[in-house]
């Protein structure tokens, strides 16, 4: 069976997101738990939270099939100390808030390096991998001392792959396995394929054999 549904509506409370999907006969949805572009928001109270799963209810979807996304904000691979430390803090109030909503997911991307090396550097292509290799492991570090904070919870780290504007990682595969790979609980780590930045990224998706070589890959 397919879950087909859309990135629907929280606004003027989460409560909402659930009647937003119901109205346009989704099966699924995605949401933001709080304002995407804040880094703090109003703590989830009691009532909006049973609202919320009152509403969930109502509409038939069930908590596996609703993929919460993080704050755009937050860059769990950032060089800076200060900042990485208030993305993960950021992250791991994320996973709180799905955790309270009793949503199973937490959809993010991965992060970004944002080294800065001018292309006519003749060390441009190996300045760059190291970048990203430092990067990615600063991600997977990232991912387990959130896991180990929300050690009771029962909310999956779902990495989505990126279109790999700028510095951004997450748009090869490789990346995605080696955060899997360095990841200790892999039973709370996923993987979400969105389509459009696959094919941006490089991954031909346009015909049947191009899309069985891609998985394959």
């Amino acid at each position: 069976m397919k879950f087909v549904g859309a990135h629907v509506s929280a606004s003027g409370g989460v409560d909402n997101a659930p009647l937003n999907a119901m109205a346009i006969g989704a099966k699924a949805f995605a949401l933001f738990t709080k304002n995407q572009r804040q880094w703090i928001a109003k703590p989830l109270e009691a009532p909006m939270i049973e609202s919320f799963k009152t509403n969930l209810e109502k509409s038939g979807v069930q908590p596996k099939h609703i993929l919460p996304h993080d704050s755009y904000l937050i860059n769990l691979g950032n060089p800076d100390v200060e900042k990485l430390e208030k993305s993960r803090d950021a992250f791991i109030d994320e996973l709180r808030r799905c955790d309270q909503l009793g949503l199973k997911l937490l959809n993010f991307h991965p992060g970004s390096h944002l080294v800065k090396v001018a292309k006519r550097d003749p060390q441009y292509d190996d300045k760059i991998m190291e970048a990203e290799l430092n990067c990615l492991d600063v991600i997977a570090e990232s991912m387990n001392l959130a896991i180990e904070a929300t050690k009771d919870f029962d909310v999956k780290l779902v990495i989505e792959n990126t279109a790999g504007q700028g510095t951004n990682l997450g748009y090869k595969f490789e990346h995605l396995a080696h955060l899997i790979d360095k990841v200790e609980d892999k039973s709370r780590v996923g993987v979400c394929l969105d389509t459009c930045h696959t094919f941006t990224a490089g991954y031909d998706l346009r015909t049947r054999e191009a899309y069985e070589t891609t998985m394959k890959e």
